[in-house]
Formats: structure tokens, C-alpha cells, sequence
């Protein structure tokens, strides 16, 4: 495996950890992971919900929700897992007709909790989704700038929830997977460099970040070597996956490829057989190809 770079290794953790005092490392550990801030510690009915909503239950978590709301009109924390459940069982949109009751009844939940808590980021990330499912695959910034059309409604949404808490990683995350789908892969890549460097602080949800932006690396951006930097930050805190073995298989196999058709024979052999090596499972289509990039490349340099 190839080594990663200390400096680069400690440049990230300690970006991702400067500025944050403990009880912000454990309000955004707590938010990430399904968990409300210190109310859920005092408030059992919003521990009820999380619970529900975590396990998929999502109408008997709306029961619970109605009955958390009448004892408490103000509880924000409900009112976003309402909207989340909503968002949940209404399924896939009819991008061409207009929100469904599922999707109303959603929407109108992130906003009941945002006219509760005006700075709620994770309100804001709810009202970016619901609404970034119904946008064309591809779409230029350009393309509209009618504030009714989802792309604009989506993009304000993430815009406002970055503008709320700019080291919120998913709310970064999010915001960034929108700039990729409109092109603008140079501020995709701000918003994932801040997402990363956000989730360095939780380390159950860190090495997703890692990927993300790897696969950020991998493809749009097509820097490689950067890319595997990412993986094994990654697979630093999960070893045992062997995903993360066969995506850097894959980038591996990427570069050995790229050297072939230049006709860089010794770089390819060295990247394809690293690649071919490290495969989990090396019967996946990547895999044999790989093997047939390395067969190939064998009988050219015996010429």
C-alpha cells in the first residue's frame, strides 16, 4: 500500500479539530449521528422519537411527534423529524407535477422548526433535499432564476444552512453534491474540503467524509494520488472494510490504465499489478479487466 503522507494525515485532523471546544465536539457528534444536543438528555419523548425514526418506524414516530408537540408547541427537534419522516414515505417524486401531500406536509415541517429555531441547520438541509430530488440530473446556474424552481429553492436552502453553521459537515456536504450537479466543481470542492475537515472531529462518521471527498478526487476532479490520500485516511479508522480495499483497487487500476495509453509501461505494470493485488474479490469485472490490462501489457514488453 502506498504510504500516505504524515504531514498530510496531521494537516487534517488538526484542521478538522482547530476551533472546536469539547461541548461543540459533542453537539455536532450528537447531531450527526441521529441525536439531538442536550435536550434529548432531559427530554425522553424526543429520545423516543430519534429511537423511532433511527429504526424506520416512521408513522408510529409521527404518533409520537403529535403527542410531543401538544405538550410542547416549541419543540424544534420534533418538528425536523416530522419532516424527515414525511420526506421518507414520499417515495419518488413526480418531478413534473407538483409536491405531493407527503412532500407538503414535509416542507411544512422543516419550516415550522426553522419558525421555532430561525438557525436550525439541519431544517435547511431537510428543505434542500426534498427539493434537490426533483432537479434535473445535470443543470448550469445559469439554466433558471425563477425562485419557485427547485434548483434555486435547493440552493438557498443549503446556502442558508452553510451560512448558519459553516462546520456543519453534512450541511457542507450537502451543499457541495448540489454544486456538483450544476458544474460548479471548484466551490463543490471548497464545501467537501470543509465537510471534511468538520468530520475530523467525529470519528463514527469521519472516514465517510474521507470517501466522499476521494471519490470528489477520483472522478470530477481526476486527481488520483489525492485521492488515494483520502481512501486511506478513510481506512485508517475502518481497516477491516473492504470497500474502501476495492475502491482504492479501482484508483489503482485507473492510473495503471492512463499509464498504458501513454505507453508507460513500467508505471503501468507497477499501478495494475498493485491494483490487481489488492482486489478483494479479484472475479469483479474491474478486477479482470485489470488482469487483461496486465496480460496485455506483459506480451508488449516481451516484444
Amino acid at each position: 500500500m502506498r504510504r500516505l503522507k504524515p504531514s498530510l494525515m496531521t494537516a487534517l485532523l488538526a484542521v478538522g479539530l482547530c476551533g472546536y471546544g469539547c461541548d461543540r465536539v459533542k453537539e455536532l457528534k450528537d447531531s450527526l449521528l441521529g441525536k439531538s444536543t442536550a435536550k434529548s438528555d432531559v427530554n425522553p419523548a424526543l429520545a423516543e422519537i430519534e429511537d423511532l425514526y433511527a429504526s424506520g418506524q416512521y408513522d408510529q414516530t409521527l404518533r409520537r411527534i403529535e403527542e410531543a408537540t401538544s405538550a410542547d408547541p416549541n419543540l424544534t427537534e420534533a418538528y425536523y423529524y416530522r419532516g424527515l419522516c414525511y420526506l421518507a414515505l414520499a417515495g419518488a417524486p413526480d418531478v413534473k407535477g407538483p409536491l405531493s401531500l407527503e412532500e407538503e406536509r414535509s416542507l411544512e415541517a422543516f419550516r415550522r422548526a426553522l419558525s421555532s429555531n430561525p438557525r436550525h441547520a439541519p431544517s435547511n438541509i431537510g428543505i434542500g433535499d426534498l427539493y434537490i430530488r426533483r432537479m434535473p440530473a445535470r443543470l448550469r446556474r445559469s439554466d433558471t432564476d425563477d425562485p419557485e424552481d427547485p434548483a434555486v429553492i435547493a440552493r438557498d436552502a443549503y446556502e442558508q444552512a452553510v451560512a448558519i453553521d459553516p462546520k456543519h459537515p453534512q450541511a457542507q456536504m450537502r451543499y457541495s453534491e448540489f454544486l456538483m450537479r450544476t458544474g460548479e466543481l471548484e466551490r463543490a470542492e471548497q464545501a467537501l474540503q470543509a465537510a471534511v475537515a468538520a468530520a475530523a472531529t467525529v470519528p463514527e462518521i469521519a472516514p465517510d467524509y474521507y470517501l466522499a471527498y476521494g471519490r470528489f478526487l477520483a472522478g470530477p476532479a481526476d486527481r488520483q494520488d489525492e485521492a488515494l490520500d483520502q481512501f486511506e485516511l478513510a481506512q485508517m479508522f475502518r481497516a477491516d472494510d473492504l470497500s474502501i480495499q476495492q475502491e482504492m483497487a479501482m484508483v489503482h487500476a485507473r492510473v495503471g490504465l492512463s499509464h498504458l495509453e501513454k505507453q508507460e509501461f513500467m508505471l503501468a505494470e507497477g499501478a495494475l499489478t498493485k491494483a490487481w493485488n489488492m482486489f478483494p474479490d479479484q472475479s469483479v469485472q474491474e478486477a479482470q479487466e485489470t488482469s487483461e490490462a496486465l496480460a496485455k501489457l506483459r506480451t508488449i514488453r516481451r516484444r
